[in-house]
């Protein structure tokens, strides 16, 4: 039987700390089944998904999947240049101004530096723009290529090289991939509870370089309902708009860039809401990009709706959450399942 429901900031930080970019996350999802295994049946399809079914307390009539993404942005070695500097392309979107000066982990073990040419020797236009990715390098301290070859080799997947997870403040937490991970943790503490009906969980894959495999998850369960569960960025810092703030739950609204949502699953959600006393921040204008309309647009056709975990500083070294926010985010989700199911 699987561990003792493992505390949440102790499992997310094992997350966290697990390298894996879109395609390379074997290692976050050994963690997840440490935990799952005998709360639930799981199994690891062709793409690497673990596709898990919790069995309620009464059968569900109708089929609910609920997916989040094991991957977090990153990078891989492309090439090596014949100083021994790495050149680095970017997995997924990640804002150059958060990376140069950053150590990062190559394939879990080689430390290295991003970096770039020394500001007195940029020109001025150079110094009043970010820099690009393409023009960054990753130092691992090799004099050459044969000596780079030796340490690293083409095609490895590169990590920020977190030191761990901090807690701080009143309840906030912070390190690399925190913004995929800390669902993924509550997913997973979820499947070691009690469910008052059937639910189908899927921790996907490479949702991050938009070939998610969501659609297949899909596909082999044709469910009836969908929730995609996903980060969005918090902008209720100073100069932001403050349309989606860390500790006021998490964030729902009708569309987003690549999907309209369904309608119904919409207003089963608000009316859970306001009938159970919980909290959710209904969003204008999301502008996330998630795996909903892979799911939607698979086999016959699948209801979504996707709930948004609040994050500062996503796809940073420092991405930022509050813990209230997966615990108002967890008793929403059993709540509209059972609304799902019965109304």
């Amino acid at each position: 039987r699987g561990m003792q429901i493992m505390n949440t900031t102790t499992l997310i930080e094992k997350l966290c700390m697990a390298d894996g970019i879109s395609g390379r996350e074997e290692q976050v999802r050994e963690q997840i089944i440490q935990v799952i295994d005998g709360h639930c049946d799981w199994k690891v399809d062709a793409r690497g998904k673990l596709l898990c079914h919790k069995k309620g307390n009464k059968q569900a009539k109708k089929k609910v999947m609920i997916n989040a993404h094991m991957d977090a942005a990153g990078f891989m070695l492309p090439g090596i240049r014949e100083d021994g500097l790495l050149s680095f392309a970017n997995v997924g979107d990640i804002d150059s101004r958060v990376v140069l000066g950053k150590a990062v982990r190559i394939d879990s073990k080689t430390i290295g530096v991003i970096g770039t040419k020394p500001i007195h020797l940029q020109t001025k236009e150079e110094q009043d723009k970010p820099m690009p990715l393409s023009e960054l390098l990753i130092d691992i301290g090799a004099s050459s290529k044969q000596s780079a070859e030796s340490a690293v080799s083409l095609g490895a997947q590169i990590t920020f090289a977190g030191e761990g997870v901090a807690e701080f403040g009143d309840g906030y937490l912070t390190g690399k991939a925190m913004e995929t991970r800390c669902v993924c943790a509550m997913l997973a503490q979820m499947l070691c509870e009690d469910w008052e009906y059937d639910v189908d969980v899927v921790f996907t894959t490479s949702a991050l370089t938009m070939t998610s495999g969501a659609a297949n998850a899909a596909f082999a369960l044709k469910p009836d309902a969908a929730l995609v569960l996903h980060s969005v960025q918090a902008d209720d810092v100073r100069g932001g708009k403050s349309s989606c703030c860390l500790k006021k739950g998490p964030v729902v609204s009708l569309s987003e860039q690549m999907a309209y949502y369904d309608l119904d699953l919409y207003n089963k959600c608000i009316q859970t809401v306001e009938e159970n006393d919980l909290v959710c921040q209904k969003m204008e204008r999301n502008t996330a990009k998630t795996e909903s309309r892979s799911v939607q647009t698979s086999c016959q056709g699948v209801p979504v709706l996707a709930l948004g975990m609040p994050c500062r500083y996503p796809y940073s070294i420092s991405a930022m959450i509050a813990k209230e926010d997966l615990e108002h985010t967890r008793k929403l989700i059993f709540s509209l399942l059972k609304t799902i199911e019965e109304k």
